[in-house]
């Protein structure tokens, strides 16, 4: 018990010396404005002069492909400081640069600067406490931060963090979508362009603070005012963009460079049903992460041109919906000359006319049905068509309904409208092959969803959700939206088979883009290219419109490049055939229908939820049910994980992963996999794999049923079902084919 009183006196006389010491040093505080433990003199704190407010940044959201991989992130990085001023102490060390000549010449060597700068910005103001170095001193890497600071006899030198925007795949994912951030005068990140302008207050988040005080050497003084509100980061924003796709697209560009010797291109790929953009680009391009731009401008849609013979489809469509087409009418491919009724041309064959519309170099076949006009792509097809059958204004209303000249409106994305030149005759008829007005390829491919698809035109989107990941809520989602219905399912119906023919007719001029994998249809264009008051006569402008597989459109292509005027410029077609090839393998739908497939054809499923499942029950039902093809991953008997996820679209006769075990894991033959299909696996066992070229699995580092796990070193070759057709050779043989078929080819 007395031990008991002996300790409560102890605490009591503790306690009370504690709060003396604090009444005394709030009176010490209060009357003679000194800190007591620092020895500090408070009256500049009384005056409000060492309240510092620094802001805390919010974390830049992330962006992400199709597949959920990284594309666009920030990456912790370094601000340079130097402290001048003398009084500037740490313990008995110099904190302060103490030899500015010595100093300048050694951050030269680590810094994209000039040491007499250096030197300048560290004299030029005593009065200074401290200077940074300009944009060149700061996103510093963390190697660098500690390579200056560790560097002998230097001091004063700090550092604070801040943040740098890495792209990953640098100008290899559509630079001109997703476009750069760049730290602005106070090191926050802010979108400069695309996707990274456009939702710059969504992926910025909002910043926080950090308010306290300091002494005069910039120390915080214990127990003084100190606030802290943390920032609310940006959101995550997933595209629609597939890694995979892009990066065939790319590679389309790089050759269509080096053997077409072409000095611009551009094109994307689009889901047909639901205008998703799976990948969309240009050349020359830029690197995000380097930023030499000689060219600020998406060509896709800020590039208005007049697209030639791709047009045509459009005199067709609007002669099929209205009811007048018919296929197997004659018409006189023979050049059309017109006059006038004031400015509605009409046919001639007098001697008066106020010009004349020929063919692709003056090519003519007489007199032949009104199919083969779109086959052989005749210009004097479509003047016919519009003269004699669909008549002038209501061909301007149905390229209304189809949205060019307008714009499209597509996720923020800078655009122009091109010009609607449809006054006088020569115009209205020139339109109808694509000449003399201009459009955008966004507003192209907005048009062709109703071409290739169910006569309804769908806006083509590139965001597909934007999510706030501090909540773990979706706040955007993009959808597929209908802009209006220019023309019936039947009339889309009629142009897809019409088009189709365009490729598989032997006359047809895009038959050198047909491939083995796949059946196709498209229509091809040249165009020349207005330069001044008139046109340029040295270049022109190939382009073709695609669709795949021709059975059951799904995926269209647009590609367009800018070369040397060549009369034979579609039949050079390897690079956008090879394109053609990888976007039929990666989007699954690259096979040619054998009887059982035409009878039996594929279809859209909703994935089934087998998880928690007997596998072999799951699998029977897989199988039997949809016809997938079930890969078993380990040795288990109940299903843990599935690919695709519940719930989720896919097609028959694809591929199924089911994850049975753990650690058991083999890895299985993938020859002839897709990209995509590697990915999955990838994603369900969380093995990662190193994946090398495109195509097809040609090649795996380790042999079938070896045992994997994430210490494992696997590499993935892809490559090419058949090997390139040499160039040279391919010419020669299509200079054959001429002599065969010159009666009846009208190459653009």
């Amino acid at each position: 018990m007395k031990r008991s009183n002996r300790m409560l006196r102890i605490v009591y006389i503790i306690a009370l010396i504690a709060v003396t010491a604090c009444i005394v040093n709030v009176f010490i505080v209060s009357v003679f404005k000194l800190h007591v433990r620092s020895n500090t003199s408070l009256e500049s704190y009384v005056q409000s002069v060492s309240l510092v407010s620094e802001t805390v940044y919010a974390k830049r959201g992330n962006i992400y492909d199709a597949n959920g991989e990284i594309v666009a992130q920030d990456q912790k990085t370094y601000d340079i400081i130097c402290f001048l001023d003398e009084s500037r102490k740490s313990g008995n060390n110099i904190a302060y640069v103490d030899d500015p000549l010595y100093t300048s010449q050694v951050l030269a060597n680590f810094l994209d600067m000039d040491q007499a700068d250096i030197y300048y910005l560290l004299t030029a103001n005593p009065d200074l406490y401290q200077t940074e170095l300009g944009v060149k001193g700061r996103n510093l890497s963390e190697e660098t931060m500690n390579a200056i600071l560790n560097y002998p006899n230097i001091h004063g030198i700090g550092f604070k963090e801040s943040n740098k925007r890495i792209y990953n795949q640098g100008q290899s994912f559509a630079p001109y979508l997703i476009g750069f951030a760049q730290s602005d005068e106070e090191g926050k990140l802010v979108g400069k362009m695309g996707l990274e302008a456009y939702l710059n207050e969504e992926l910025s988040g909002i910043d926080g603070k950090h308010i306290y005080q300091q002494d005069k050497h910039g120390y915080i003084l214990t127990g003084m005012y100190e606030e802290y509100i943390p920032a609310s980061n940006g959101y995550d924003v997933y595209t629609t963009i597939d890694t995979s796709v892009e990066q065939a697209l790319e590679k389309a560009f790089e050759d269509v460079t080096e053997q077409n010797n072409a000095s611009q291109a551009w094109g994307a790929v689009v889901e047909i049903s639901t205008g998703k953009i799976l990948a969309w680009g240009q050349t020359p391009s830029f690197d995000p992460n380097v930023l030499e731009i000689d060219n600020y401008n998406n060509i896709g849609s800020q590039l208005p041109y007049e697209p030639g013979s791709v047009m045509k489809s459009f005199i067709y469509a609007a002669a099929m919906d209205t009811g007048k087409y018919d296929g197997h009418a004659y018409f006189d491919s023979d050049p059309y000359c017109y006059l006038a009724n004031g400015t509605y041309p009409y046919r001639t064959y007098g001697g008066n006319y106020y010009g004349c519309i020929s063919n692709a170099a003056g090519k003519s076949w007489g007199t032949i049905e009104m199919d083969y006009g779109l086959i052989y792509s005749s210009n004097v097809a479509t003047s016919t068509l519009l003269t004699d059958y669909v008549g002038v204004d209501t061909y301007s209303e149905y390229l209304d309904k189809f949205g060019f000249f307008k714009e499209v409106d597509t996720d923020g994305m800078a655009e122009v409208t091109g010009y609607k030149n449809y006054t006088w005759p020569s115009e209205k008829l020139a339109l109808t092959y694509g000449q003399g007005s201009s459009v955008t390829m966004l507003q192209l491919l907005q048009a062709y969803t109703a071409i290739f698809g169910n006569g309804e035109m769908v806006k083509p989107y590139f965001i597909d959700r934007i999510v706030d990941t501090d909540n773990n809520e979706v706040v955007y989602s993009g959808k597929r939206t209908v802009v209006s219905t220019p023309i019936k399912e039947s009339t889309a119906e009629e142009i897809q088979a019409l088009l189709t023919r365009v490729v598989s007719d032997p006359a047809g001029t895009a038959k050198y883009y047909a491939v083995d994998e796949v059946n196709i249809m498209a229509k091809t264009g040249t165009s020349e290219i207005v330069e001044g008051a008139g046109y340029n006569s040295d270049d022109s402008i190939t382009s073709v419109m695609l669709a795949l597989p021709a059975e059951n459109p799904q995926y269209m292509i647009y590609f367009a490049y800018i070369s040397p005027y060549d009369y034979y410029n579609h039949t050079y077609s390897t690079p956008v055939k090879d394109l053609i090839r990888r976007v039929a393998i990666l989007t699954e739908v690259g096979y040619n229908p054998n009887e059982n497939q035409i009878n039996n054809p594929i279809k859209k499923v909703k994935m089934p939820n087998v998880i928690g499942r007997n596998y072999f029950e799951a699998e029977n039902s897989l199988r039997n049910d949809h016809d997938f093809e079930v890969i078993k991953i380990g040795n288990g008997d109940t299903v843990y994980k599935q690919y695709p996820a519940a719930n989720d679209t896919t097609y028959s006769r694809s591929k199924v992963f089911l994850l049975t075990d753990t650690e058991n894991i083999t890895l299985p033959d993938m020859t002839g996999w897709t990209r995509k299909e590697v990915i999955a696996y990838w994603q369900l066992t969380g093995i990662p794999f190193t994946l090398d070229g495109y195509g097809v699995v040609i090649g795996q580092s380790l042999s079938p049923g070896s045992y994997i796990d994430k210490d494992s070193d696997v590499i993935i070759n892809f490559g090419s079902i058949e090997s390139k057709v040499n160039t040279q050779e391919k010419i020669e043989e299509i200079d054959e084919e001429y002599d065969d078929y010159e009666e009846y080819e009208d190459y653009e």
